[in-house]
């Protein structure tokens, strides 16, 4: 049980608002605003899949990389990966996207070292 903070009445935690007084139940706003940050947003798992996309489309160019192509690659690749992995540790919204750029990032980093051998 909760009380109001509107006229202090005993009401429970369920009850959106008070029913002495009509107030909105607080304790209810904050369990809802706290389950949603839970899920997460998609700021996390959509950069990484872009990155990896982009890492992974480079590699269709037949030309031989030159070495600041190299780097580039690698730093997308690492980027794609580590918003990927802090994407599925910390969040529930956006897995599938996490997971593709996850995978796009570690081929486009092996495609970005194997360009160099």
């Amino acid at each position: 049980m909760s009380f109001c903070r509107g006229c202090g009445h005993q009401i429970h935690e369920t009850a959106e608002s008070c029913p002495q007084c009509g107030a909105a139940n607080a304790s209810l706003a904050t369990r809802k605003a706290a389950s949603a940050d839970q899920e997460g947003t998609l700021w996390l798992p959509i950069p990484s899949l872009v990155c990896g996309l982009i890492v992974v489309l480079a590699l269709f160019d037949p030309e031989d990389w030159e070495t600041d192509q190299v780097i580039g690659g690698i730093g997308l690749a690492v980027t794609a990966i580590v918003l990927g992995g802090i994407s599925l540790a910390k969040q529930k919204r956006g897995l599938g996207i996490a997971i593709a750029g996850l995978i796009l990032g570690i081929l486009g980093l092996l495609g970005a070292l194997g360009s160099q051998l």
